[in-house]
């Protein structure tokens, strides 16, 4: 696991690298301070938060997943590349200790790699 940690941080950008809107919100307001202790608990409760507050960005039908451990074993990373390349997944975001999966029809698919 530690050569895929190496090729995370050479892939992991930062807020001023982000080229969509959507996420370089997400990443200021979620994930930017988000506290390493209760980090489950913060990250469920804010991401609840962003996804309630912009209701022109988030629609009924649209779906906001966390998926825990991607890159607990060769299992897990394997499980999260197939996730992100589901026809239902618009946008995926590698945040290491966990990940995010948009499931949004109107955004075009993209993958992010991020660091924080």
């Amino acid at each position: 696991m530690i050569a895929s940690y190496f090729k995370y941080l050479q892939k992991a950008k930062g807020d001023f690298r982000l080229h969509s809107p959507l996420v370089f919100d997400l990443y200021n307001k979620v994930l930017k301070h988000l506290p390493k202790k209760d980090r489950d608990a913060e990250l469920d409760r804010r991401l609840k938060n962003f996804v309630n507050d912009n209701p022109l960005i988030f629609k009924d039908d649209d779906c906001v997943m966390v998926v825990k451990g991607i890159h607990k074993n060769k299992k897990d990373e394997d499980d999260w590349k197939r996730l992100c390349k589901d026809g239902n997944v618009s946008l995926s975001i590698d945040c290491w200790s966990f990940g995010l999966v948009f499931v949004m029809e109107r955004l075009k698919k993209e993958h992010f790699v991020l660091r924080f």
